[in-house]
């Protein structure tokens, strides 16, 4: 059961990287990405020991600056994101990602959003490895929404 829970809380908070982009200026996305992560608990902390990437390299792909010529940069970042996904229950051994699961765990208020970077980003999942595709899966979802894109 705890198992189970875990498996939903990280795959929500995932998810909730297609927060629905709000015409409202009113909206502190500092505010909601940093809730978010707190929700997260422990999982950026274990994926970031696990995997050697480090806070200013997460910070920094969020905001795109993906380090594609930088392969040791590169490697931590998409296997910090692989990590994430598969704890998250989202990505499975094999590195195929479940979008069925993405788009059924979506909130009724994002599932458009939520839908169209899903749609967009459903061939950017190939790669040598687990860490591969989780990187390139996750660059294509910043460039499907800068806004809402959030890595955990």
């Amino acid at each position: 059961m705890a198992r189970e829970n875990l498996i939903f809380i990280c795959a929500s908070l995932i998810i909730m990287q297609l927060v629905i982009v709000s015409s409202d200026d009113n909206i502190d996305w500092t505010t909601i990405h940093d809730e978010l992560r707190k929700l997260a608990g422990n999982l950026r902390k274990k994926c970031t020991g696990e995997t050697g990437a480090t806070v200013d390299l997460l910070e920094e792909a969020e905001w795109g600056e993906f380090p594609d010529d930088d392969p040791d940069s590169k490697t931590k970042l998409g296997c910090y994101l692989r990590c994430v996904m598969e704890k998250g229950g989202v990505m499975k051994k094999d590195g195929t990602i479940n979008f069925k699961l993405l788009s059924k765990m979506t909130p009724q208020a994002f599932k458009q959003v939520g839908a169209e970077m899903l749609d967009e980003c459903r061939d950017a999942t190939t790669g040598s490895d687990n860490c591969d595709i989780a990187y390139n899966f996750n660059k294509c979802m910043y460039n499907a929404n800068p806004v809402a894109f959030l890595v955990i």
